[in-house]
Order: C-alpha cells, then structure tokens, then sequence
C-alpha cells in the first residue's frame, strides 16, 4: 500500500509540473507571435464614415454635422473593425482563449476591450480576429483641439499617435493565464488607418 500511495505521489507531481511547464512554455510563446492589423473596416466617427470627412487630401469640417451635437452631449464616437492576424512562428502549440485588447491615443488609454476566441496555433499556422471597438474621442477633442485631432487621426501627421496593444491568455485547466504586460500591436495605429483610407480612395 505504501508503494501505491507514494506512486500516486509521483505521478502527481509529475503531471502538476509537466502542466507548469507547459504553461510557462505557451506564454513565452506568446510574446513570439507575429501580430499584424491585416485592414481596418467600417471606421466611421460621429456615425458617419470617415473617408466622408476628407476632400482633396484634407478634413472638412463642414462635413462633420455631427460635431455640433457631439460638443453638447461630450460623446464623438469613433467605431470601427481591426482585424487583426496572429501567426505562430514557434514549436510550441499554442491555445489562445481570452485576450484583452487596448487602444491608445497620444499615450493614454481610448479605448479597452476583450475577446473570446478558441484559437489553436501550431507552428507557422495563422489566425485572423476582428476587434470591432467604439470609443468616445470628446475629451482627447477637448484637449488637443478638434481640427489637430482630426487631422492626426485622418492623415497621420504625427507618429505614434494611435497605438493598438494585445494582451492574450491561455487556457490550461479551465483556467486563463495571462501574457505578462501588454504587448505593442501596431505602435503606430494610424498607418493602418491611413492605409485603409487610401484603399477606398484608390
């Protein structure tokens, strides 16, 4: 009876270390995968699309009729869908449950979300996920200035003014284990937009 118990023993710690490892080995992993916004779709701001705004490369605010409202109500929504692809470039499958996902502007948080996705990446396989998002710009507005942020956002004349950050778990035992921190998508989240306005001008 004692070698049963103390097999029982060992065959426990065994498999809680080889789960440990496992979980230390896919959240490492984690911080190795490709992250790419592969497009961004139906961006529209105050309900209105965006490339509405814009006339010969410029904003027009006299096509904002929403602006006015938006003053009133302190509510200037900007909505769209990121999609985003992961690609896993290490041996280590890896199962992506929840992840949180975080937008910022001018350094500071706009917008924070989260996503429930049963995702199975073995090495070299990819994974496309929409992040759709709608967050109030009234108070960035307020502070820089309303013509300065549209321009920002619409022409991306200053850098590092939106960025997009991720931070992805895995789920091993019915439990979420977070990456450590955020991870920095697209530091410059305003190329993608910029790149997706020029493919609806084009």
């Amino acid at each position: 009876m004692k070698r049963i118990g103390l097999l029982i023993i060992v065959v426990s710690v065994m498999l809680f270390t080889g789960c440990a490892l496992n979980q230390k080995a896919q959240i490492a992993a984690l911080g190795k995968f490709n992250y790419d916004v592969t497009s961004v779709q139906n961006m529209r701001i105050a309900g209105r699309d965006i490339n509405s705004y814009q006339t010969n490369g410029g904003v027009s605010l006299s096509n904002l009729p929403g602006i006015a409202m938006a003053l009133l109500t302190k509510d200037l929504p900007l909505e769209a869908t990121v999609n985003l692809q992961m690609t896993n470039p290490t041996s280590t499958v890896t199962k992506i449950n929840e992840f949180k996902y975080l937008i910022e502007i001018g350094g500071k948080p706009l917008f924070e979300g989260s996503v429930n996705e049963n995702i199975n990446l073995a090495q070299g396989q990819s994974m496309v996920v929409p992040l759709s998002f709608r967050a109030n710009l009234f108070n960035a507005a307020k502070e820089q200035g309303m013509d300065k942020l549209l321009s920002d956002i619409f022409t991306r004349k200053s850098d590092a003014f939106l960025a997009l950050k991720i931070k992805p778990s895995v789920k091993i035992g019915g439990k979420n284990y977070f990456y450590p921190g955020y991870i920095t998508v697209d530091k410059d989240f305003g190329k993608s937009v910029s790149k997706a306005l020029n493919k609806v001008v084009q």
